[in-house]
């Protein structure tokens, strides 16, 4: 099992259903997790169905700054000025439990290009990689600093804010992308989340997805 942490001086994880302006989930989506596994492990199969992921972080500001995007239609190209919201200064921590933990590994430490979590222009600009432990039983002395995501289940009072996004691209068996599966999940503080959750590596709360 593997905890990921990466520091990005800005970031933007749109959210799909909102236009203008184009806001940010606060957190990294599932997708955007299993993309960049499949990238940096040469697009190794890696999906919700054979890796789970737990993530959380915190960020140091936002702020809606105006991007020129150009976009292409049936009419030809068009461009608009459109306010993007970003994070700045954040930390994102990840834990990793998948059958290519091996492949996931290697793959980041010989990484030779600009890692990015993201846009293009969203850079990784450090991380950190290292194998843990995780546990029901050692949750005693967890870093509270962070929001985590949470699954949703129907019906169950929770304190944060629901969101719905992919958790992953589905495929054919020419690995053609045919749809996306959603999830719904909480963004919670981990503080909020310590009496439900009791999984942790001993420093941070582990909440699985899917």
């Amino acid at each position: 099992m593997l905890r990921l942490i990466v520091y990005q001086e800005t970031a933007h994880f749109r959210i799909a259903t909102i236009g203008n302006p184009y806001l940010t989930y606060l957190l990294p989506p599932p997708s955007t997790i299993y993309g960049f596994l499949r990238k940096v492990t040469n697009y190794k199969s890696i999906n919700y169905q054979n890796t789970r992921l737990s993530i959380q972080g915190i960020y140091g500001s936002t702020s809606l700054e105006k991007e020129r995007l150009t976009l292409e239609n049936e009419k030809g190209l068009k461009t608009n000025i459109i306010p993007i919201q970003k994070l700045h200064s954040s930390t994102w921590i990840i834990h990793i439990d998948s059958v290519y933990d091996k492949e996931i590994k290697e793959g980041l430490d010989n990484y030779a290009g600009i890692l990015r979590l993201g846009r293009v222009e969203d850079l990784i600009i450090d991380f950190s990689l290292e194998e843990v432990m995780v546990s029901d039983n050692d949750y005693k002395h967890i870093d509270q600093n962070y929001f985590i995501y949470k699954k949703w289940e129907q019906g169950k009072d929770f304190k944060g804010q629901l969101f719905s996004m992919f958790i992953d691209s589905e495929v054919d068996e020419k690995l053609n992308i045919i749809g996306y599966k959603t999830v719904q999940l909480i963004y919670s503080s981990v503080y909020s989340s310590l009496d439900e959750i009791k999984c942790s590596d001993g420093k941070y709360l582990v909440s699985w997805i899917p």
